[in-house]
């Protein structure tokens, strides 16, 4: 009798903890456990960075306003990472505008995103995200961690500098040097990951000049890329 109350009791605890928890993150339709760990290993050589798309699910019997949070807990010097909440936030950007969800649903696809751009091709980052009604203190929480690529066999140097003038308003200009001939290329991008500038480089030194005259203000990034592999990323600021 008493380790059937006792049994009753422990099941009545595991019913209330998850009837309380009104959010859970998805991967590819399936629930994954607070806190779990996702490994993202997909490099977007077209984006220069890693992608991982993911899902939020209203489990709960009321309208939430959802926000999400990202922690960093590993990020190399250099990288760069932001993420996608309805919008694309900047890099700077660690607490997320709240997103109306109704009850029961599930945000569509695209909607929610994390990026992260490796400062070189031997790094890796783990950075922490948190999904919550911003009237409750409860939370949910997944772990990502974006690995570099592997097995690339020889890796060209390279040297490239930072932006300047930076912020631009005209033209913005880097400086870079190649340790061997190949393909080589420089390629901007805005906050939504959309190319809006490419350059070939043809020599192994010089300066790089792009107009930005015609650009939006903003936060943009420009990638190089040495025989397909993102190679650098940096960032520069566009005010008219």
């Amino acid at each position: 009798m008493v380790k059937k109350s006792i049994f009753t009791l422990i099941l009545l605890a595991v019913i209330g903890y998850v009837s309380a928890q009104s959010l859970q993150f998805e991967l590819n339709g399936q629930a994954l456990v607070d806190g779990q760990t996702v490994y993202c290993p997909e490099f977007n050589e077209d984006f220069g960075e890693f992608i991982q798309e993911m899902q939020i699910r209203n489990i709960s019997g009321t309208d939430l306003n959802v926000v999400v949070e990202k922690e960093e807990i590993t990020v190399p010097e250099g990288s760069m990472n932001y993420f996608c909440w309805g919008l694309c936030f900047s890099p700077e950007v660690f607490v997320s505008p709240a997103v109306p969800m109704a009850a029961g649903s599930v945000s569509g696809e695209g909607e929610l995103a994390f990026h992260y751009m490796p400062a070189s091709m031997t790094d890796f980052a783990s950075i922490k995200y948190y999904a919550y009604d911003e009237r409750q203190n409860e939370r949910v929480s997944v772990v990502i961690v974006f690995n570099s690529m592997e097995n690339l066999g020889e890796v060209p140097s390279c040297t490239f500098s930072h932006a300047y003038p930076n912020p631009a308003s005209s033209m913005v200009r880097f400086n870079y040097e190649l340790s061997s001939v190949g393909s080589a290329t420089a390629c901007v991008y805005n906050l939504l990951g959309q190319e809006v500038m490419r350059q070939e480089l043809n020599s192994l030194q010089g300066q790089l000049s792009f107009s930005v005259a015609d650009l939006q203000e903003g936060i943009y990034f420009c990638n190089l890329l040495v025989n397909g592999r993102t190679m650098k990323t940096e960032k520069f600021i566009v005010k008219k």
